[in-house]
């Protein structure tokens, strides 16, 4: 099953890798760019809350992405532990960047994926020879050396379409399209496999449901004090 999942992604990095381009690089590095450490989402989530008729929506949506940053970030990927596209089945790659990880005071993490490197390379070495050979980081940003699964920046901005959909349709309809075209950029860019942006989207509309139902509470909670109702009527 592992071994399937893995030739498909490579088949999906094929198709997409050959449409790249110099000018589809600059607009999907923008594009992912905005979804840095969930900025974008962040000032939204600021400005709707702002105003009265928004409010609500921000508070949803501040909340998706906590619950995004507390489970995604800190549970999933530590505990599923999957090594990026670049590091996958290729020891030379990671050994490259050692100073890397060293530099950043992650050398736990790199002896952890090194780990799982060789045990992978050993399980399935077939695929691995296929995979050194047919993979090619794309390099048009940098190596990141955060696991894998599921993708932060998908999870992200699925959790937070998720949020505004509940409070406003056509505004989560086009924040849907924002974040598949965020999910895309991933996999264009070679930073994350297919699996991880689909994981990422399913998880992260989780996190947007799950921001729904603490807002609201705690909205019904607010509405019940005569000092803060104000803020939501």
């Amino acid at each position: 099953m592992l071994e399937a999942i893995y030739n498909f992604d490579l088949s999906v990095f094929n198709a997409v890798f050959s449409l790249h381009n110099s000018v589809l690089n600059t607009i999907m590095t923008c594009i992912t760019h905005l979804g840095e450490a969930g900025i974008l989402w962040i000032v939204i989530a600021v400005v709707l809350l702002l105003f009265k008729k928004t409010r609500k929506i921000g508070l949803t949506l501040g909340f998706a992405l906590i619950v995004m940053e507390l489970l995604n970030n800190e549970v999933l990927k530590p505990l599923i532990e999957r090594p990026r596209p670049f590091y996958i089945f290729n020891l030379d790659n990671i050994m490259a960047d050692k100073a890397v990880f060293v530099e950043a005071g992650k050398e736990a993490r790199f002896d952890k994926m090194v780990e799982k490197i060789t045990e992978l390379i050993g399980k399935y070495p077939e695929l691995a020879a296929k995979w050194a050979s047919e993979y090619q980081f794309p390099g048009i940003i940098d190596k990141l050396q955060s696991w894998s699964f599921p993708s932060g920046h998908t999870s992200s901005a699925f959790a937070s379409a998720a949020a505004i959909y509940s409070g406003n349709k056509k505004w989560g309809i086009a924040a849907f399209a924002f974040a598949a075209l965020m999910g895309f950029t991933r996999i264009y860019l070679g930073v994350h496999f297919f699996t991880d942006v689909l994981a990422g989207a399913v998880v992260g509309i989780v996190y947007g449901v799950i921001g729904y139902f603490i807002a609201k509470g705690i909205v019904k909670l607010l509405k019940k004090n005569s000092k803060t109702s104000k803020l939501f009527e």
